[in-house]
Formats: structure tokens, sequence, C-alpha cells
């Protein structure tokens, strides 16, 4: 069963998100349980309790904290959750790109949204069950086990790769190519010769560089900025 959460205000506007949204992620197959607020401190309380949500449902402009600075706090505890915010505010939804949400939907638009919403979310956290990768490391044949999904980025290092994770780098004497072989995974993308990144962790990209959620920057190779939008907008569009 999922955890969610939806924090609106208004009470009404609440308790209808929870029946509808009840609604459909029972005619989805999903089992889902709802803990509604409607004021931002309480949710924020909860998640300062380490209390875990995969999905969370927010109004921006609320009394008190807004919804913006509440997902704030969520991604210092939780990069996984996904959080959909439900508001009047359309200049507001540039706001949002720094707290990566999965959806900005517009509360008048929400009854004609809601059929699409609950399947792109089950997608969504299928997509992000653990993919597990062995990798043998080629001399000592050391066998290393990983979820494709916890891999911010590796880099080559020599005759090295550093493998990122949540947990901290793991290092396997290999080539980077080799790696790359292994892996065979469409949703990472090489900036440089020297780096694969996951898709997933990239927060921006500029002109001669990636900079990923957890403040890591990668460089990116001349003439490889086009190829790298390309791929990151592909990965994207599987995402919805």
């Amino acid at each position: 069963m999922y955890q969610a959460a939806i924090c609106e205000d208004e009470r009404d506007i609440a308790q209808y998100i929870e029946k509808t949204l009840a609604e459909e992620f029972s005619k989805n197959g999903m089992q889902v349980a709802f803990d509604v607020f409607n004021q931002g401190e309480q949710l924020l309380g909860m998640i300062h309790e380490h209390y875990h949500y995969d999905i969370v449902f927010m109004d921006i402009e609320m009394p008190g904290i807004d919804g913006i600075s509440i997902c704030k706090e969520i991604r210092k505890v939780n990069s996984e959750t996904l959080v959909i915010f439900i508001s009047n505010k359309d200049e507001l939804v540039f706001s949002t790109f720094e707290v990566q949400p999965f959806r900005f939907i517009r509360k008048s638009h929400y009854d004609a949204l809601l059929s699409e919403l609950v399947p792109a979310i089950q997608t969504e956290l299928n997509r992000r069950q653990p993919k597990l990768i062995q990798i043998t490391e080629p001399g000592s044949k050391d066998l290393f086990s990983f979820d494709l999904n916890q891999i911010t980025y590796i880099e080559a290092q020599g005759k090295n790769c550093c493998i990122y994770t949540p947990n901290g780098p793991v290092i396997i004497k290999t080539k980077l190519m080799d790696l790359e072989e292994q892996l065979q995974a469409p949703d990472f993308i090489k900036p440089h010769r020297s780096y694969l990144i996951h898709s997933k962790y990239i927060a921006t990209i500029h002109k001669n560089e990636v900079n990923l959620t957890d403040g890591s920057i990668i460089p990116i190779s001349r003439g490889r900025l086009d190829m790298i939008k390309h791929e990151f907008l592909q990965y994207t569009n599987r995402s919805l």
C-alpha cells in the first residue's frame, strides 16, 4: 500500500481531492492510504518526524508556510516522494522547478486531468521499483550489486570507476566503456567521456555543465549539448 498526503487549507477542496483520488486510484487497482492536512505546518511536522509519504498532493499558497518551502523540506529527507502541486496560480509554475514536482495542475483543470494523472503516477511508481544489477570486477572477480535507480552518476578515474549513490561512492577496477556495456540502461546519459549520469538526478542543463540534484557538477564535452538535451527529453517523455 502506498502512503499519500493531501495538504490544502480549504477543507471542502481537500475533502473533494481525497474522495476523487481515492476513487481513481481504486479504479486503477492501487491501494493508497491518505492523510489530509489543512495547514502546511501539520504536514511539515510529520515530515520532521520522518514519516514517509510516497505521494504528496499540495497547494502552493497557504497561510503560514507555503507549498514550495514544504517541498524543500521533503527533498531533504526523501528525494523520491512524488509531489503534485494543485494550484490556481499558473504564474507559480516556474517557481516550482527547483523542487522538481512530478506535476503542476491548475485547480480548474483538476477534474479533466484526473484520469490521466493517476495512471501517470502509477507508471512512475512502477518505474522506480528497484532494478538490481550485478557487476563483476574483472581482476578480482568480486561481485557488486546496485539498484540502477540509486546510481546518481559514474566517474572514470584512471583505471577505475567510481559509482556514486546516496549511500556513498563505490570504486570498481574497470573501464567506463565496459561498465556502460554492462549497464545497458537507457536512463543514463554520457555528457563527457569520463562520466555517466542518471537522468532522474539532473536538475539543470547549462551550456558547459550539468547540475545534479545532489549538488554535483558534471562537465559537458564540446558538441554533446544538443545530444544530452535530446536524450533527457526522451527520458522525461518516458516518465509521463
